[in-house]
């Protein structure tokens, strides 16, 4: 699938002796320089060869193991919540934003019924590389690729982590120790989710240290300090200037390639050789059937999967009587549970435009759903379900209406004057 261009050529930046000395005497393993490595390791022994199920449609921690699972942390989380949620713990609901960030773990099924596993291909590419280049893939995954929207907050700007940890980082940087005490904030040093999340990310990640206070009436420990420590402050500084700040829009910042700062790091850090990588979407030729809805009405059209998505949007339309004289964009959700939008090219910011995206290129796997929505300002919203991939049909050259149900309604419901 051809995707929004952008920039993966970052410039090397000079580091100064100081901080070299300070990256370069900086060891990483499972303990150091914060214990982001060994609860990633506990996270994936807690999900298991066989999975865990899940009623969440993102596919979250299941609510039964969290307790569990919060005891087994380096540092849990102390609380007297009746019924946790996952955004109750921060350090797990980081865990899972880099464990489906990276692609490690894959959601199978659909909610109220789906599972929750670990793509044996992705986790044996992990257990291949070391502890440096696992250190770095977690990084560079919660930089480049995070979006709060794997964790059901409901936004899809790939960017939004990476605006929390500039927030987060302004803080330190004018006062390097926060504390409760210190704070004018009616809600402590941060008051937000998405900081919280970040500053046990920066804690796991070795960057900053916390203190906790215990936790008041039904609610959750308290954040009462934070500290940047020196090898916080050097990454801060090193990826300040760095790809990673630079102003991109959303589409292009989740382009970017894994190993966009290897370059940077890489003479701090020689281990670093390999970073994992996800496999290519395969590519399905044949003939698709798809089963289109706006709501009641619904049609079944079959398309040969090597046309484009902009044919799709014109047998849709065509099928419902609807003149396509608006612009569009189809919209799913793919293994990271982030949005990807392929529009008509006529719109300016997607990930892919419809006319360069083959049917067959889409990874979808077949009872998968993506919506069309069509005309802005009308918001039409179809729902697409690939009913099934079947051979490649050569009497079938163009999209097809094979099965109808319902009248479709009016496009333009105005009087005919």
């Amino acid at each position: 699938m051809k995707k929004a261009k952008t920039n993966d050529h970052p410039t090397e930046l000079r580091i100064s002796d100081s901080l070299q000395q300070i990256l370069r005497e900086q060891t990483i393993d499972a303990d150091r320089p914060g214990s982001v490595l060994r609860d990633f390791e506990t996270l994936l022994d807690f999900i298991g060869e066989r999975g865990v199920k899940t009623t969440s449609k993102d596919y979250l921690l299941p609510q039964s193991g969290l307790e569990k699972l919060n005891a087994e942390m380096t540092r849990p989380v102390a609380h007297q919540l009746k019924r946790p949620q996952q955004r109750s713990f921060p350090l797990l609901n980081a865990l899972f934003l880099l464990l489906r960030t990276t692609g490690i773990g894959v959601g199978i099924g659909a909610a109220p019924s789906g599972k929750l596993a670990l793509d044996p291909e992705m986790l044996m590419k992990w257990r291949q590389l070391n502890s440096t280049e696992q250190y770095f893939t977690l990084l560079e995954n919660w930089l480049c690729r995070a979006s709060t929207e794997t964790i059901g907050e409901g936004d899809r700007w790939s960017d939004i982590c990476r605006n929390s940890l500039t927030g987060v980082c302004r803080q330190l940087e004018w006062k390097p120790v926060l504390r409760a005490e210190d704070s004018n904030r009616r809600y402590g040093i941060v008051y937000s989710a998405m900081d919280f999340l970040t500053i046990a990310l920066m804690d796991a990640f070795g960057w900053v240290s916390t203190e906790y206070e215990p936790p008041a009436d039904r609610h959750t420990h308290q954040l009462s300090r934070v500290e940047f420590l020196p090898f916080g402050q050097a990454m801060i500084d090193v990826l300040s200037k760095s790809i990673v700040f630079e102003f991109m829009t959303a589409a292009e910042f989740k382009s970017l390639k894994l190993g966009v700062l290897q370059p940077v790091f890489t003479p701090c850090f020689p281990t670093w050789h390999q970073n994992l990588k996800l496999p290519e979407p395969e590519v399905r030729p044949g003939k698709y059937t798809w089963r289109v809805s706006l709501g009641k009405p619904w049609r079944r059209i079959e398309i040969p999967g090597e046309l484009s998505l902009e044919s799709l949007a014109a047998a849709i339309l065509d099928a419902f009587d609807f003149d396509n004289d608006h612009v569009y964009h189809f919209e799913f959700r793919d293994r990271r549970s982030q949005t990807v939008r392929i529009a008509c090219p006529h719109v300016n910011d997607a990930d892919a435009w419809a006319d360069e995206v083959a049917i067959q290129d889409l990874p979808l796997a077949e009872g998968a759903t993506m919506t069309f929505v069509f005309d802005y300002g009308d918001n039409w919203k179809f729902t697409l379900k690939l009913e099934s991939v079947t051979d490649v049909d050569r009497k079938l050259k163009g999209p097809k209406v094979i099965q109808s149900s319902g009248t479709a309604p009016v496009q333009y419901d105005m009087d005919e004057d």
